[in-house]
């Protein structure tokens, strides 16, 4: 036996050599098929004695590695053991969760295109994921009142309660041409909620507009990134709470939020458009309200219990 090869067995545990490795050796016989089957020292190998192969022990590998990533959607990982990943990596439009690849939530604050996955009604979680009902691991920042209809499928979720009442729109009558509307059929096409909060806040501070800066100062504890991404909510949003107020209740009970009464009337909710220097558009269940699709017209400057911010968030 080749003198090299023996000095090779001298240090090395019989269980870590290729199995054919008792077989008589000479540079005639092939590496590969003695076991020698790598080409590069990838850390405790051993080398052939009369070639250029390896041979690396397989690393035991721990409980970490379990995922074989072959579900749907998923892709080899890239941190191997054997034939097990630690992770998977998704195919686009999904994330690695939960041990396995799930869709990909919204980006809060953003319309990304995850509203096609959601409906009206449904809770908007802080990982910017829908669920219908509470799921454990999530934690729930607003209700579903919008989805628009066109190609980026945009989604608006509104707080389960009031973040503010007794506030006026503004503090003095201004025309200020943001969504104006002076017949609640026109406000109802108007889902600008963001463009015009913006606009609303770069005309004064919080005491001359006290609605719209609620709305932009309102942070949820679950998801403090959202901070400046929340808004009024525009007329035409309103209008779709008006018209899904029992499937939006309900959701808004299993959080433990307040619901909307369509009895007393006891919560105006401030829109982010005007409808005249005097008066803004806001949510309302009133006689006068239902026949304007949940919307009324209310003077700016007034205040009581009722009159509320609950802002919306795009996702």
């Amino acid at each position: 036996m080749n003198i090299n090869f023996k000095f090779l067995l001298l240090g090395t545990s019989l269980s870590l050599i290729p199995n054919l490795i008792q077989a008589q050796c000479s540079p005639a016989q092939n590496c590969a098929e003695l076991g020698y089957k790598e080409t590069a020292n990838k850390g405790g190998c051993l080398k052939c004695p009369f070639g250029n192969g390896w041979y690396c022990p397989q690393k035991k590998c721990d409980d970490s590695y379990q995922y074989t990533c072959t579900g749907n959607n998923e892709q080899s990982g890239t941190d191997k053991c054997g034939d097990k990943y630690k992770s998977c990596t998704c195919d686009s439009g999904y994330e690695w969760k939960d041990g396995k690849c799930q869709t990909k939530g919204a980006i809060l604050g953003q319309c990304t295109g995850y509203a096609q996955n959601c409906k009206i009604g449904d809770i908007l979680n802080s990982d910017g994921t829908c669920t219908t009902d509470k799921v454990s691991g999530t934690t729930p920042i607003g209700v579903v009142v919008y989805i628009s209809g066109g190609s980026d499928k945009c989604g608006y979720a509104m707080t389960i309660s009031p973040i503010s009442t007794d506030i006026p729109w503004s503090r003095e009558y201004v025309a200020t041409g943001i969504g104006i509307a002076s017949f609640w059929q026109n406000a109802i096409k108007d889902f600008d909620a963001c463009i015009n909060t913006q606009k609303i806040i770069q005309l004064g501070d919080s005491f001359q507009y006290p609605a719209a800066w609620a709305a932009v100062n309102y942070t949820p504890n679950a998801a403090v990134d959202t901070k400046g991404k929340w808004c009024l909510p525009a007329p035409g949003m309103l209008n779709s709470l008006y018209t899904n107020l029992n499937l939006i209740n309900n959701t808004i009970s299993k959080l433990g939020g307040t619901r909307f009464s369509s009895l007393y009337d006891d919560e105006h909710i401030w829109s982010s458009s005007e409808s005249s220097s005097s008066s803004a558009w806001l949510f309302c269940t009133n006689t006068q309200c239902e026949s304007q699709g949940g919307l009324g017209n209310y003077s700016k400057t007034y205040s009581n219990r009722a009159n509320v911010v609950r802002p919306v968030l795009a996702f």
